[in-house]
């Protein structure tokens, strides 16, 4: 018994050093300071980690919303093209959906917000954009909610080689630090999305 006291007590010594560290992390203002989200190093990793994948315009304009202590911008996302829906989720093409951005931590008591993104990032540019989300439906919220699987690694479309837009032949560059999958192209997505069936 006590043998099993002393291995949850170091667990949970532990646990809280490596939270305090964690928490100073995001508490730095750096550009590192999203180093702790996943980064994928390929386009199978980075779907399989997905339950929904879309292309959609991204505005502009967003709200933001903090959900306990998280900090979210929220984006109404034109959905161009649904890749895949895993969720009992009605998603339609032309409509939008909301997509929540997590970007910090409120600290409370008049405090910053801790960055988990990097900064530059907090706000998204106007474009279109590949998105892998992960979504469910929230009983806080009462509503879906989706989520993209890494702050890490943003998707915007660079280039189409036809006059005519052909989901053989768009590209999506990586626009963060990250240097991990600088790239997507959309027929790798689909021969992605297509081995896990």
């Amino acid at each position: 018994m006590k043998k099993l006291i002393a291995i949850v007590t170091v667990s949970a010594l532990a646990l809280g050093v490596g939270s305090a560290l964690a928490f100073k992390e995001f508490g730095e203002t750096n550009t590192h300071s999203n180093a702790l989200a996943k980064t994928f190093k390929s386009t199978e990793e980075i779907t399989n980690d997905s339950n929904v994948i879309i292309k959609g315009t991204v505005p502009s304009e967003f709200k933001q919303e903090k959900v306990g202590a998280l900090v979210y911008n929220v984006y109404e996302v034109k959905v161009n093209k649904l890749y895949n829906n895993l969720t009992d989720a009605n998603i339609t093409e032309g409509e939008s959906i909301e997509v929540y951005r997590l970007i910090g931590v409120d600290l409370g008591d008049n405090k910053d917000v801790a960055n988990i993104v990097d900064s530059n990032y907090h706000e998204l540019e106007k474009g279109e954009y590949l998105l892998f989300l992960n979504g469910a439906f929230d009983n806080e919220l009462n509503k879906y909610t989706f989520i993209p699987n890494t702050p890490n690694q943003l998707f915007k479309m660079t280039s189409s080689k036809g006059l005519i837009s052909d989901q053989s032949n768009a590209e999506f560059e990586n626009i963060t630090d990250a240097h991990e999958l600088p790239s997507i192209n959309e027929a790798d997505l689909i021969e992605a999305i297509e081995s896990l069936k």
